[in-house]
């Protein structure tokens, strides 16, 4: 499951990360850069629900993979 930085004194989240450690490293450059390397009261890493893509991405994801398909039977003959 994801994971984010969540930063309340600058009211600040980062990107969801696949790993909770890429989200810690993360949460330490925000605290380097903002904070004096010190932690921030109520800081957090949290859990993000997976979300599955919506249709028009999946339609998307389906024409790249007929693309790719067809240029590797084309490629193949």
């Amino acid at each position: 499951m994801p994971h984010l930085y969540s930063c309340p004194v600058c009211r600040i989240e980062s990107r969801p990360y696949a790993l909770e450690e890429a989200a810690q490293r993360q949460g330490q450059r925000h605290r380097d850069e903002r904070h004096g390397g010190d932690h921030p009261h109520g800081e957090t890493i949290q859990e993000v629900p997976y979300q599955l893509p919506d249709t028009a991405q999946l339609r998307i994801l389906a024409a790249i993979v007929a693309v790719v398909l067809f240029a590797l039977i084309i490629k193949a003959f």
